[in-house]
């Protein structure tokens, strides 16, 4: 079960304007964990009233008071359908308002942690009792319970934009890779150079050429910033029956694609998504390209040359004294110059690769015995992020930021245009 730091009282949600226009209310509930279905929900309530309120729907196994960082379990015993106050006999109640078995976790003077059944049905049934009897109903912020150098004053509304949406971003991230990206956002890291780009262009005009330089720098790590949540799209292409499902089943480590030994197994496009070194992979099996005249083969095989025009980067495989296809080729020579290709040379156990003149940066793989599969990984990860900002860099991770960014860089002489542009942190 999720459960907040002993030693931390539960963050307020929502940003500041919400709290203010619920100053009224000190009692506040919020659900923590994620919208939708799941095994277990996380529900937070605290304020002055917390602890009246607790009881009021909350029947605890043990009579004894409950301590921080106590568990106790219970029964949440709802409201009747004929009167709003909850009754100490659940057993008196309709069906529809029969007790939920939940877990309180007090995680400061104030402050709980209800964990219940992630169903819906039981989540809204929690609130809902909260709310009726004043309890008020929030979001919580994307920020809440991440530990960072601490929320900025709500007069900077611009950087908390900034970190807003980097808390966005951060819920999405689906690795501890991405995440220490995204955190780096979250702690100001992009809000900094924004402050002291200000204060330099404030200080002397002329450094706007220098700081639309580092604009440009902060712009082109935008595109890892955009893969924080998406994973990068990895075509396999070669010709029929080089091994290319056996390539991706051994890379995803099960059976994504089905192996037989004549070409044309592959009729669609098939993918499987994998982790390498922190950074998902999106692994696309393809028809083999060939000239057919087999019309659903045909059909396949203009699919994987859809699939290669967009791609991030193509493994381009073959086998021991096969030559490199012409339609492959062709394909190949319309991929645009910037998407990475990686030559490979699977089944390269069936004969020394020395007899065949193979291209000096082929990589060797034997897909059924996993050789070389662990290299062929590194390589294309290296390929993908070979640009990979320093921690604690700005990076843009938000379509909106980039924009920003983007404009920042081409003011370099218009150092009136750049301030404003800075101060107000969009285009």
């Amino acid at each position: 079960m999720m459960s907040l730091s002993q030693n931390n009282t539960l963050p307020i949600p929502g940003d500041e304007s919400n709290a203010q226009s619920l100053s009224k209310q000190t009692t506040r509930c919020a659900l923590l964990t994620g919208a939708g279905r799941s095994a277990i929900a996380v529900i937070a309530l605290w304020g002055e009233t917390a602890d009246a309120s607790l009881t009021r729907f909350f029947r605890c196994n043990r009579s004894r008071a409950m301590d921080v960082g106590q568990v106790r379990y219970g029964v949440w015993s709802g409201r009747s359908s004929d009167d709003p106050s909850p009754t100490d006999d659940s057993s008196t109640k309709p069906a529809a308002t029969a007790g939920e078995s939940i877990v309180v976790v007090p995680t400061a003077p104030q402050h709980y942690e209800l964990h219940c059944h992630g169903g819906e049905a039981a989540i809204d049934r929690i609130l809902d009792d909260l709310s009726s009897i004043g309890v008020a109903r929030v979001a919580p912020h994307p920020l809440d319970g991440v530990p960072s150098a601490g929320r900025l004053s709500a007069e900077d509304a611009v950087d908390q934009r900034l970190i807003d949406e980097a808390g966005e971003v951060l819920t999405q991230c689906t690795t501890v890779k991405t995440a220490a990206i995204a955190l780096d956002q979250v702690r100001g890291a992009l809000c900094t150079w924004r402050q002291r780009s200000i204060q330099l262009l404030g200080d002397d005009a002329r450094r706007a050429a220098e700081i639309a330089a580092q604009a440009q720098q902060i712009a082109a790590a935008g595109r890892i910033g955009h893969r924080l949540t998406r994973p990068f799209d990895v075509v396999l292409a070669g010709p029929p029956n080089v091994g290319k499902s056996s390539l991706i089943n051994a890379m995803v480590g099960y059976d994504r694609s089905i192996i037989m030994d004549f070409a044309g197994t592959t009729r669609d496009v098939l993918d499987a998504e994998t982790v390498f070194d922190g950074w998902p992979l999106r692994l696309r099996d393809t028809a083999g390209l060939h000239r057919s005249d087999d019309l659903i083969e045909k059909q396949g095989i203009d699919r994987a040359l859809d699939a290669i025009a967009t791609a991030d980067l193509v493994a381009q495989v073959t086998e021991p004294g096969l030559q490199w296809d012409h339609q492959v080729l062709d394909a190949l020579g319309r991929i645009n110059a910037s998407v990475p290709i990686v030559k490979v040379i699977n089944k390269s156990d069936l004969s020394p690769l020395e007899q065949h003149d193979p291209p000096t940066d082929a990589l060797a793989t034997v897909a059924t015995t996993g050789a070389g599969i662990g290299n062929l990984l590194q390589t294309m990860v290296q390929m993908l992020i070979d640009d990979l900002p320093p921690l604690g860099r700005p990076v843009p991770i938000h379509p909106r930021q980039w924009d920003w960014v983007t404009e920042i860089a081409k003011l370099g002489e218009q150092p009136e245009q750049m301030l404003a542009c800075l101060q107000r942190g969009e285009r």
